[in-house]
């Protein structure tokens, strides 16, 4: 394999687009929200908690850890992928069936 073919890393069924989350040197100014996402960032990529690990700890909730790591840019957003592959073909075999079922 050459260096120029890239393996993504992935996590829980999410592809990172990191390895490492550089935290701010001063985080005292921000606002509540931000250091949270700041917390959920840095436990997932630098101390490699799982996102159940991270819901458990924080007491969050599942879907807005990953909301996080997805604005953050941690993830990458999978649906993405579903709805440009699968999307046509349940089109060709709700087709398929339907002209089956005539």
């Amino acid at each position: 394999m050459s260096e120029s073919q890239f393996i993504p890393v992935t996590r829980e069924g999410f592809r990172l687009t990191r390895e490492r989350f550089t935290l701010p040197k001063d985080t005292s100014d921000l606002d509540p929200k931000s250091k949270r996402a700041l917390t959920i960032c840095n436990l997932f990529i630098n101390h490699n908690l799982g996102i159940r690990d991270i819901v458990r700890v924080l007491d969050e909730d599942h879907e807005r850890v990953i909301l996080t790591l997805l604005n953050q840019g941690i993830i990458l957003d999978r649906r993405n992928n579903l709805k440009k592959t699968s999307g046509r073909e349940r089109r060709k075999i709700k087709t398929v069936l339907s002209v089956l079922h005539r």
